[in-house]
């Protein structure tokens, strides 16, 4: 039987393999956004209210609302609905709805798929916080490259074999997000939009995995570290 911190590293490969997938996602078949975090939506919304472009300007605003909410609702239901398992239920909500994005029509607006990343997104950010003991993040690098590069000065200056460990981790993490958005480069050439039903056949088992191992609940997530700077910028 795996360890509880073997299968949080599996969870959190998995998850961090799904960022990086819909990174590239919205970026190749969405407009050339990136919608994990909400730096780049702020700023963009902040500029065209600026300018006076308030139409413009309130499509960010949708983004950023369901980010909001995403983190309201992984805070709120541990404290309401505490019979529920957390990662469990996120985890099987993420997968529905990654299904349903699938098949939002060619024809729908772009915004449908970026509110629905950017609350699956801060769903996935706040439920899955912390794994062997260190935070980290499944939806962005910024702070996890941080992390490692930190970790391994130290580990190497003070000859701290954790340290140099958890830097390790980090950089799994970030490997795995990297691997994630190849992925979703690749099978967006060849399978467009169908391309996101990658990420719910990845998730399954680690659904499964939480199932019948008896994940335990938590009690809500941890306040994570860090932020993601230049996230969600509009490259197109």
């Amino acid at each position: 039987m795996l360890s509880q911190n073997r299968k949080n590293i599996y969870y959190f490969a998995s998850f961090a393999a799904v960022g990086g997938f819909l990174e590239a996602f919205t970026f190749l078949l969405h407009g050339g956004v990136f919608c994990n975090a909400q730096t780049g939506n702020l700023v963009l919304f902040a500029l065209n209210l600026s300018k006076g472009q308030f139409s413009d300007g309130a499509k960010y605003l949708y983004a950023l609302v369901a980010y909001i909410a995403g983190i309201l609702l992984s805070c709120a239901i541990p404290l309401h609905a505490k019979k529920l398992n957390l990662k469990i239920a996120v985890t099987g909500f993420e997968i529905a709805a990654l299904c349903a994005i699938a098949f939002i029509p060619d024809s729908a607006s772009n915004w449908f798929t970026y509110v629905s990343v950017a609350f699956l997104c801060a769903l996935q950010y706040n439920t899955f916080t912390e794994c062997a003991g260190v935070k980290i993040a499944t939806t962005f690098c910024t702070n996890n490259l941080r992390q490692a590069v930190m970790r391994l000065y130290r580990g190497i200056a003070l000859k701290d074999c954790r340290q140099l460990k958890e830097s390790g981790l980090y950089a799994f993490v970030i490997l795995c997000f990297a691997a994630g958005a190849v992925a979703g480069g690749i099978s967006a050439k060849y399978m467009g939009n169908f391309c996101i039903l990658l990420c719910p056949a990845l998730l399954l088992p680690v659904l499964l995995t939480m199932i019948f191992t008896k994940e335990k609940p938590t009690d809500g997530p941890a306040a994570p570290t860090g932020n993601a700077d230049g996230i969600c910028e509009n490259q197109g």
